[in-house]
């Protein structure tokens, strides 16, 4: 009893240990959890046993993967899905197909595995693991098309590699079975799985749709349901529940439903942990000797994986009429192993000793040294390759993220788009936003604490994020999680403190908008009632510098410096210290304060019918040195 509770709270003490190790210095989570797992096994310390669990580590893994895959499938936006829908299915068939066959043949000449186990090590990486992916794409520099293609093979070819392992897994264990009967077998299991996984997905839109069930229970029902449909659907063809799992997820996120953000959001943490604790344990058993043994042979098959096989797969999948060839190339070079191939690996590996057969050490060894490898090669792709292929020099695809949808953010909404910058709105309120798709913005309705929410809206290491909303905490909560999750650098927010008084929340990465304490509702108040006069000058001139301060003390609050310019390119930190660098400088002043004072230096007169003309003939960056400017009321002039 006490090895059991030890190696339990063990797995998931050391598990969490390595998602924050994975989080700080932004890693794929499962490298620090592979090296934790091995090191609290029975080859480190020896406090983790997971063979003191018996048959319920098994049963643990498979509920577990299944829950992954269900979370996975939540994740996939049926509209994004379609636009990338035919080089997503042929990975899925001539990609899986050419994964499999190389990769068996490589096994089998560089390490001298039996034709039969090295079909089954095939079989294992034609996955690539979402876990491992979706971090990955949080800190990627590249087109949305990519990072679709990327995520969506990830998700969908994992129940498939799954499914493939077990059918030459039973094609090996029963010797002379024929072809046909593993057709039927097949033909089976993706029926069950498909059927019973869209069934439940429409009981669970009832569910959520329903007042019935309430509150957290709402979270709660759809796990429940989730594993009785699992649990079905495994008693109706063997290894149909990891699809039916699948199947269910993405029927759900098909639906428009109120509660989505909130069931994504726990089965989001809850597949965090449950990731955390299976890869300690999956690695705590890991037979080192046997990954030792492999020596240079299995170094080779790894290498051959990375670097030929997989860019053989996507150039006989992707076509140059579907992605250009630096998109090409990105998926090329990242698909990292993950959960579902150590699972998979491990199930396998286990039926192999029971069934009395050889080679199943050296097969979950060489499988965790294909994991290890690849999610390391697939990290450095990811933060580098992108650069190399000019795709974070390129200023078009750069873009500007505002969170809230108010009288401010639609002020900056118009500003950002006439410098030049991709703008998306985020609200959690759908009709807050229909200003701004109406002025041809994107949007994304979700919840700010939800990083789901931000890889929607695209959000990258060099993206322009603003939290504008009336609440300070919010702003707070969205620039740590945008700074940790994604990797933005400088978010930007909106607060009624002073940075002095933020304490343990402030932080040097955080830049404060207009470079000190903003009364946003208040803004908000005054744009709205027409009480504001936006104008733009040039700081260059120690004079308008010092009629800009005069305004402000003024009255508090009294100007509201917005958006400066440096050769066309905005920026939102504009605070005294670096105000005469910029070559231009829009400002909101409210109406009553002596503005007469900055008329020598306004580029622009304020007048509402000319707005979109004078925007026209004098954009960012233009001769003149000066950005142009329109009127509040145009959002999106052009």
């Amino acid at each position: 009893m006490d090895t059991i509770l030890t190696t339990f709270v063990a797995a998931v003490a050391m598990g969490i240990a390595g998602q924050i190790i994975a989080e700080r210095f932004q890693l794929p989570a499962i490298l620090p959890l592979l090296v934790l797992g091995i090191f609290c096994g029975p080859f480190g310390l020896g406090f983790v046993h997971p063979d003191a669990l018996g048959d319920a580590l098994e049963a643990l893994i498979h509920l577990g993967v299944a829950i992954i895959l269900f979370e996975g499938g939540l994740s996939l936006d049926p509209q994004r899905l379609v636009k990338v829908g035919p080089a997503v299915g042929n990975l899925l068939t001539i990609g899986v197909a050419v994964t499999g066959i190389a990769s068996a043949a490589v096994a089998h000449w560089a390490v001298d595995m039996p034709w039969t186990i090295a079909a089954l090590f095939g079989a294992i990486v034609t996955v690539t693991g979402p876990t491992v992916i979706v971090p990955l794409l949080r800190h990627m520099i590249a087109p949305r098309e990519v990072k679709t293609i990327l995520l969506s093979e990830g998700l969908i070819v994992d129940p498939i590699g799954a499914i493939l392992a077990y059918l030459v897994l039973q094609w090996i264990a029963r010797t002379g079975i024929p072809f046909r009967a593993l057709t039927t077998e097949l033909f089976t299991l993706a029926a069950t799985g498909i059927v019973l996984g869209f069934a439940a997905g429409a009981l669970a839109k009832i569910v959520l749709r329903s007042r019935l069930v309430g509150g957290e229970l709402r979270n709660l029902s759809i796990l429940a349901l989730l594993m009785v449909c699992y649990l079905i659907s495994e008693h109706q063809a063997h290894q149909s529940g990891i699809l039916a799992a699948m199947v269910m997820g993405f029927t759900i996120s098909a639906a428009e439903l109120p509660d989505l953000v909130s069931v994504r959001a726990f089965k989001g943490q809850l597949t965090t942990l449950i990731i955390s604790m299976l890869f300690i344990l999956l690695a705590a058993q890991l037979d080192l000797e046997a990954v030792v043994s492999l020596g240079w042979r299995g170094v080779v098959v790894v290498a051959a994986l990375i670097v030929v096989v997989r860019p053989l797969a996507v150039a006989a999948s992707i076509w140059p009429n579907q992605l250009d060839l630096r998109g090409r190339t990105i998926v090329a070079f990242t698909a990292p192993r993950g959960i579902v191939a150590a699972a998979v690996a491990s199930l396998a590996a286990r039926e192999m000793s029971k069934a009395g057969m050889t080679g199943a050490a050296e097969l979950e060894g060489l499988v965790y040294l294909t994991i290890l490898a690849t999610g390391a090669w697939s990290t450095l792709g990811a933060l580098v390759l992108p650069k190399v292929l000019g795709y974070a020099a390129d200023p078009s695809r750069r873009k500007a993220v505002l969170v809230g949808a108010n009288a401010v953010s639609e002020t900056l909404a118009r500003l950002l788009t006439e410098a030049e910058r991709r703008t998306i709105v985020i609200d959690g309120s759908s009709w807050r936003l229909d200003k701004f798709r109406a002025a041809g913005l994107l949007t994304v309705v979700g919840d700010a604490r939800d990083a789901g929410t931000y890889e929607e809206a695209g959000v990258e290491r060099d993206s322009m994020v603003v939290a504008v909303t009336t609440n300070d905490e919010l702003n707070l909560l969205v620039a740590e999680l945008v700074h940790a999750e994604f990797g933005v650098e400088h978010p930007v927010v909106a607060i009624q403190q002073s940075p002095d008084e933020l304490g343990s929340r402030s932080r040097a990465w955080v830049d404060m908008l207009g470079g000190d304490d903003i009364d946003i509702p208040k803004w908000n108040r005054k744009i709205e009632s027409g009480q504001v006069t936006e104008l733009t000058i040039d700081p260059r001139s120690e004079d308008a510098v010092a009629d800009l301060h005069a305004v402000e003390r003024e009255h508090r609050n009294g100007a509201l410096r917005l958006l400066g310019y440096q050769n066309g390119e905005p920026s939102l930190q504009v605070d005294d210290t670096d105000l005469q660098q910029y070559d231009g400088l829009t400002l909101l002043v409210a109406e009553g304060r002596p503005l007469e004072i900055l008329e020598p230096h306004r580029v622009v007169d304020n007048e509402p019918e000319n707005a979109g003309d004078e925007a026209a003939e004098s954009p960012p960056g233009s001769e003149d040195g000066s950005p142009g400017s329109s009127s509040p009321e145009a959002l999106n002039p052009s």
